[in-house]
């Protein structure tokens, strides 16, 4: 141990209200155990509630004697403990959904989990055994793979999460310090198998570079924490650029607007910023990259339109518009009746007979399985005219490309497209006007409606 100062209770203790009922996130190992019995020595044990997390990562046997271990410990100790079960297969569902890893889908999970039982059992504290050979981790990789200027702080010693407040306060402390506060009270912990995988990034991170960093940095520890103290200190200096910046951004119940000649004048790390400001946090770099090209390639003149992940962003006489879609914009309906209703205040209809003679005529009896949906990029359509993508054929109508309007697909691929709402024209696929999908008795439509009333 370095000082008295940095042994685990008086580092908890700085953190802790005296009568909260506290969560540990207790996984067994030595960390997460080192938490829990210095949170113990420091605050009432009837106020501590141990949540262990099984993933379904593990075989049955080393999961059931580690949880064997940890329930032993946790009742050595007086505490309360849970076990928090995600469901066989949960995590590699996400992690397939997300295509973003084992990892960062089990974090996810996990902490989804733990904020709901600290909700339960009215914890307002959730603490977590990450240590200094995390934090080493953590910011080598967020080097390593470009990650934002203010990810440099690493991972921070508080954050609040829906009303609960999450506190690491063992960052200051090695891997090695905490087991050798355990092994001096004689507690026993449980090891995780996964901390062995090589196809886990952390782990080769672990086992190939930290070691021999620290044999030629013997005070990276040391010098990591000032290093994220400064990147804190820099990021609320950069935050608060932000957010005199963004005042010359006018809100209204359409969205936000600014001038354009404003934006293209700023610096570019502020134009970056000002952009993930304006579409949220959970946003890839790649489509505030896209976004920022088209912004500061348009001029005064220019009239464009971008639409993508939930945001409609227009620039025109000078002018960004940036408004965020309320509707859900991705909906895939069956086509069982006559009649449904969609979103921007459209209704789709299936009629015997019509005097208009613009609309669609579809021989119903050949769509196989036919559901509406909203056109997607990259949407292609078999025409009259050959193969051409849905936002070529809604630019050939003078319509904007990034338009979403309904379609109809069946297993064929798409039937139809319906513009005529936005003042184009419904087209139908070749395949359905041959001779052979005659008589073409269904017409099918979508316009709006008013008062639940249709009209053309």
């Amino acid at each position: 141990m370095n000082t008295i100062e940095r042994t685990p209770p008086q580092l908890i203790k700085a953190f802790i209200n005296e009568t909260a009922r506290i969560a540990v996130g207790f996984s067994g190992g030595a960390d997460s155990l080192a938490l829990l019995v210095g949170l113990c020595a420091v605050h009432d044990p009837a106020n501590v509630y141990a949540f262990y997390v099984n993933h379904r990562l593990r075989n049955t046997e080393e999961l059931a004697e580690e949880i064997a271990l940890n329930q032993q410990n946790a009742h050595a100790l007086g505490v309360h403990f849970e076990v928090l079960d995600l469901g066989e297969g949960t995590v590699k569902s996400l992690a397939a959904e997300r295509k973003k890893g084992i990892e960062e889908a089990a974090r996810l999970l996990r902490y989804e989990a733990l904020i709901e039982r600290c909700t339960t059992h009215r914890c307002s504290m959730l603490l977590t055994g990450h240590n200094a050979d995390d934090q080493m981790e953590t910011i080598l990789r967020r080097i390593l793979t470009a990650s934002s200027f203010s990810s440099l702080q690493g991972i921070r010693i508080t954050r609040d999460v829906d009303g609960v407040r999450i506190v690491r306060p063992l960052l200051s402390l090695t891997h090695e310090e905490l087991q050798t506060y355990l092994t001096d009270q004689g507690w026993q912990w449980s090891e995780d198998s996964t901390n062995e995988n090589g196809s886990y990034q952390r782990n080769q991170l672990r086992k190939h570079v930290t070691g021999e960093l620290l044999e030629l940095f013997p005070g990276a520890h040391r010098a990591l924490e000032l290093f994220t103290e400064r990147f804190a200190k820099l990021d609320l200096l950069i935050e608060s650029l932000v957010d005199a910046a963004v005042k010359e951004i006018t809100g209204n119940e359409d969205g936000a607007s600014f001038s354009l000649s404003w934006f293209q004048s700023l610096d570019p790390y502020l134009q970056e910023l000002i952009l993930f400001r304006l579409s949220g946090e959970d946003t890839s770099s790649n489509f505030i990259a896209q976004i920022s090209e088209n912004i500061l390639t348009s001029d005064e003149e220019s009239s464009r339109i971008f639409e993508s992940r939930g945001h409609h962003i227009t620039v025109d006489n000078g002018v960004v518009q940036w408004k965020t879609n309320e509707e859900e914009w991705s909906y895939a309906i069956r086509v069982t009746k006559n009649r449904i209703e969609l979103p921007k205040n459209l209704v789709f209809t299936i009629e015997k007979e019509s005097t208009d003679s613009t609309l669609l005529r579809i021989n119903s009896t050949l769509l196989v399985d036919p559901v509406l949906r909203l056109s997607r990029p990259g949407d292609e359509f078999e025409g009259e005219g050959g193969r051409s993508t849905v936002a070529k054929i809604l630019r050939s109508q003078n319509l904007q490309p990034a338009l979403r309007v309904p379609l109809l697909v069946d297993r064929s691929g798409i039937v139809a497209i319906f513009a005529r709402a936005w003042g184009g024209r419904d087209r139908l696929a070749l395949r359905f006007k041959a001779p052979l999908a005659r008589p073409l008795t269904n017409i099918y439509s979508v316009n709006r409606r008013i008062d639940n009333e249709v009209y053309e």
